[in-house]
């Protein structure tokens, strides 16, 4: 990741920006929302890429002590998905977060028992951290 952000350096303009955005490896619920509320079902591990998470902030940390980008803002949010069944969003799951995330049969149960009470609205949210740097280049 160093080299690539070395890379990057040498091809963008100069006082050109670059952006960090990515979620955080940080488990996460699977809530089951409805109409006046809402309960979870469980945490979702989202521990498979915290590696990656570990090394994506030393390569920002490499290049910002080489004072080749200096940091403008790092900022954190939420970002919600949205399911209208456990379906849908098992196969999302399997089509884009493969490897990424860790959906237990239990959780899977419990969203299902909690997704069957028939309230209005029902639907599967799930909530990830992510983050938000910028980070402008140096001379």
């Amino acid at each position: 990741m160093v080299h690539a952000l070395k890379e990057t350096h040498r091809i963008v303009a100069s006082q050109g920006i670059i952006i960090d955005v990515r979620p955080l490896s940080v488990d996460v619920p699977l809530e089951i929302i409805f109409q006046g509320g809402r309960e979870s079902a469980g945490m979702i591990d989202m521990s498979p890429d915290r590696d990656l998470d570990i090394a994506a902030d030393r390569a920002i940390e490499s290049v910002l002590s080489e004072h080749l980008y200096c940091e403008l803002s790092v900022d954190y949010f939420d970002f919600a998905y949205y399911w209208k069944t456990i379906k849908g969003m098992k196969d999302d799951l399997d089509e884009y977060w493969k490897g990424d995330v860790i959906v237990s049969d239990q959780l899977i149960q419990q969203a299902r028992i909690l997704f069957n009470q028939k309230r209005p609205q029902t639907q599967l949210r799930v909530g990830v951290q992510m983050k938000l740097g910028k980070y402008i280049k140096q001379l």
